[in-house]
């Protein structure tokens, strides 16, 4: 009744069913281990393990709410302001908050002495100074970063 050629088609059934059989248990293994790493015994149930998790993220939103008034940009740009000194010594620094208020300061270099002067920016634009060129080219770079 039964053939040679039949018995071996069964046989190799039976060995790739086998095997389908250990790949599907290892992915079920693989997923219990997983879930039981993410949801312990004994360490709170799913709906407080939310709660943490939301309580963290209400956190992570209101430091970046005020973290608005932090200087978060800020641009440097050295040059020489005068024809008859040597070298790139005075400078420009801008700062500048999330919203693009703060300050730029400025060293001007020269043979008789160094001034700094420091004036306020507000939204991205001179308030009551005016800026010079370099001053301007350095808010500019600073609002780009």
């Amino acid at each position: 009744m039964y053939s040679i050629e039949g018995s071996s088609g069964i046989f190799w059934f039976l060995v790739a069913n086998t095997v389908w059989l250990a790949v599907l248990s290892f992915l079920v293994w693989q997923n219990n281990f997983f879930l039981k790493k993410l949801f312990p015994k004994g360490s709170g149930n799913f709906k407080e393990k939310l709660e943490q998790i939301l309580g963290v993220i209400k956190e992570m939103e209101d430091l970046k709410k005020g973290s608005v008034r932090y200087f978060q940009k800020a641009a440097l740009k050295r040059y020489n302001p005068y024809q008859d000194t040597g070298g790139d010594q005075s400078f420009s620094l801008a700062f500048l908050d999330g919203e693009n208020n703060g300050l730029v300061v400025t060293s001007l270099h020269s043979r008789t002495g160094t001034r700094i002067f420091a004036k306020p920016i507000q939204n991205g634009k001179e308030g009551s100074f005016k800026f010079s060129d370099e001053e301007t080219e350095v808010i500019k770079e600073a609002l780009l970063s």
